[in-house]
Order: C-alpha cells, then structure tokens, then sequence
C-alpha cells in the first residue's frame, strides 16, 4: 500500500507542473468514451477515442510540424466550434497539430505530462468560429483519448 500511494503522490507532483488544470480531462477519460475513426467530422468539442493509423498511410490537411515517419497519427474535424480558447489533451504522448481554414494555430501553449495519470500533452490554442481540425502524428499507439474543452471565455480558473 505505501508503494502504490508514492506511485498516486508523483503522478499528483506530475499533473501539478501543467500551466493550467487538467483534473478534469483525466476524470474524462476514466469514463467510457465514444470511438471515432481518423478523418471523420463530430459535430462540437467534447472527449473521444480517436483510432489511428499508420502515420505513412496518413493524409494530413496540413504537414505536422514535427512530422515523424513512424508511429501512428490521424485527424478528426470538429464541425461547429465556438470562437475561444480550447485545451487540446491526449491520453498518450504524440504531437498536435490544430488546424483552422487551413493553416495551423499557433499554441498558446504545449505542456508535457510525463508523470500525469491519464494526460500526457497538452495544448492550448485559440480558435475561431469555424471548423477545427486536431491533428495528430508520432504516437506509439494506435488508439488515444482526446479531450477538446472551451476554457476561455466561460471557464474561471482559480
């Protein structure tokens, strides 16, 4: 029991070194989530597993900026997306990419989480009121949870 409460308590330390909170994304993705297939549209943001592909096989609306020729990757569009500020979490470490009229946004932030439960990147971005394509390359895993969460303007952080 001592060792697996030092394992919970460096995985707190771990989720404490995000710019911002990201409790809520990993309670999201304790919860069984919808699975979406790469190069699909969903109507809104929201939490979602999102299979991949080989990343060769893998046609990208905008080249990621640190492309890799391995691993897995894939892109889903999100159809109706509110003007404001959105977290862009995946539950394994891989790049992200967000894309609107395509061209890439520019992070406002990217926070890895090495020693996070359940969130391993993260990305902040602000969007516009139009589709957004999350893209994502280099992962080891053929299948990852996703969370795309408005924080800004509705959301207070304290």
């Amino acid at each position: 029991l001592a060792a697996c409460g030092q394992a919970v308590a460096q995985q707190d330390r771990g989720c404490r070194q995000f710019s911002w909170s990201v409790g809520r994304q990993i309670d999201l993705f304790d919860e069984p989530l919808p699975v979406v297939q790469s190069a699909l549209s969903l109507p809104k943001e929201g939490v979602f597993a999102l299979l991949l592909k080989p990343v060769a096989d893998v046609i990208y609306i905008v080249a990621p900026e640190r492309g890799r020729d391995s691993g897995y990757g894939g892109f889903i569009t999100l159809e109706n997306i509110p003007t404001g500020r959105y977290e862009i979490a995946l539950s394994e470490d891989a790049w992200i990419d967000a894309v609107q009229g395509n061209a890439r946004l520019q992070p406002l932030a990217v926070e890895p989480g090495k020693d996070c439960r359940g969130v391993r990147r993260s990305v902040e971005v602000d969007a516009k009121g139009e589709p957004l394509t999350v893209q994502v390359s280099g992962a080891s895993v053929p299948r990852l949870n996703i969370a795309v969460v408005r924080i800004w303007p509705f959301e207070w952080r304290w």
